[in-house]
């Protein structure tokens, strides 16, 4: 059984690793898309209702 020594330097991920980064990125993108289509429904909503109530307060 072999040990590994314990000063051994830390290697970081190559950034040439292109599908990982290429997937990470897909994923990150897709994300924030998800949560902007939200909050614009949010908005349209909120907008809606509150045009609704000053048509409605006016009439």
């Amino acid at each position: 059984m072999s040990k590994k020594p314990e000063n051994e330097p830390f290697i970081a991920p190559s950034a040439d690793d292109k599908p990982k980064n290429i997937q990470k990125g897909k994923a990150g993108r897709g994300l924030v898309m998800i949560i902007a289509a939200y909050a614009l429904g949010a908005f349209l909503i909120y907008l809606t209702i509150l045009l609704v109530g000053t048509y409605r307060s006016m009439s």
